[in-house]
């Protein structure tokens, strides 16, 4: 008997007032977790105080459901009561149940709400980075990158960028990171095979550098950069017969100073090193529909015209070069 006396006056310690505040507290902390979530900052700190406002209201509830009243009605008699009416504490059960169920929900609905948003913002993070980066801010794109993937942790597409700004550092070793993870997001990211191959040139990974050139230039056959890369990744192999016919490719595909001259280089050297190579033809370029915009414009057909004429009883019209008929010799009308 004596612990359930304790327990008593433990709850009698928070009287009305107590219970009122309690109920404050959990208002002014769900709100601010809804808030601090709405906008994305400070995410644990809003779910802490998420779950302590919580905690508060079914403190209060509890509080309002457990509290007695002794009254004495003399010396020798006491009567103990619930302090409110039944009916109140059948709702405080109700709420203490559903509180928490309800809680939880309201918190995932703002989450998901949120979530969405910021997913609307990507586009817009990446689009920023890339401007940055082509103005040489590389601190800054950086952090637009590393925002789009706090908020979409698998897109290939923001982990490639990421990978071309730590390239522009000279961090190699964190760009082939980037990339691993861009191709394990998106295995069709076409720039990132391609990234990847070159950087594992200069590291002297030859074999899966040119695996890597070659999927990419399956995805994009007629691409001058690809096989530029590709040939100067077999030179440096020493497969120089093929490295060869990768660089007069791209001599044969475009005389881009970029491209144009590396080849040109590199294809003297091996010319000095190999001279049978140099009479090496190269492969003729893939064969690419090229559509012309005059395949757009209306064609004149002259059998079409001629038919016409005829229908409407005209004379068709005489072709250059034709004899026309003397009027001397068209017989009289009899």
């Amino acid at each position: 008997m004596r612990g359930i006396e304790i327990y008593d006056r433990l709850l009698d310690v928070f009287g009305p007032t107590a219970i009122t505040q309690l109920f404050y507290a959990g208002v002014f902390l769900v709100v601010a977790a809804a808030l601090l979530l709405s906008i994305g900052r400070l995410i644990w700190v809003a779910r802490g105080m998420g779950i302590v406002g919580v905690l508060c209201f079914m403190l209060g509830f509890f509080l309002i459901h457990e509290q007695k009243v002794v009254e004495s009605k003399d010396e020798h008699v006491t009567i103990t009561h619930w302090r409110y009416s039944p009916a109140v504490r059948f709702q405080v059960r109700v709420a203490l149940l559903g509180l928490p169920a309800a809680a939880s929900f309201l918190m995932l609905q703002v989450l998901w709400t949120t979530q969405r948003r910021q997913r609307s913002t990507v586009p817009a993070s990446i689009k920023e980075g890339r401007v940055r980066m082509i103005r040489g801010d590389l601190e800054g794109a950086l952090d637009s990158f590393n925002g789009a993937l706090r908020i979409a942790p698998y897109l290939g597409e923001a982990y490639y960028h990421r990978a071309t700004v730590y390239r522009a550092m000279g961090r190699t070793d964190d760009a082939l990171v980037d990339l691993d993870h861009a191709l394990r997001c998106d295995p069709q990211l076409s720039g990132a095979y391609l990234m990847r191959g070159r950087l594992l040139t200069e590291r002297g990974e030859l074999a899966t550098a040119e695996a890597d050139l070659d999927r990419y230039l399956v995805m994009r056959p007629s691409d001058v950069e690809g096989y530029l890369h590709r040939g100067l990744c077999r030179a440096a192999e020493g497969r120089d017969v093929e490295a060869v016919a990768d660089l007069q490719r791209v001599l044969k595909l475009t005389n881009h100073s970029d491209y144009a001259e590396p080849a040109r280089a590199e294809l003297d050297r091996l010319y000095a090193k190999v001279p049978q190579a140099e009479e090496t033809e190269a492969l003729p370029p893939p064969d690419v529909p090229v559509r012309s915009v005059l395949d757009s414009l209306p064609r004149y057909d002259e059998h079409a015209d001629d038919a016409r004429n005829r229908q409407d009883g005209e004379a068709p019209p005489a072709l250059p070069g034709a004899a026309t008929p003397s009027r001397d010799r068209i017989p009289p009308v009899v």
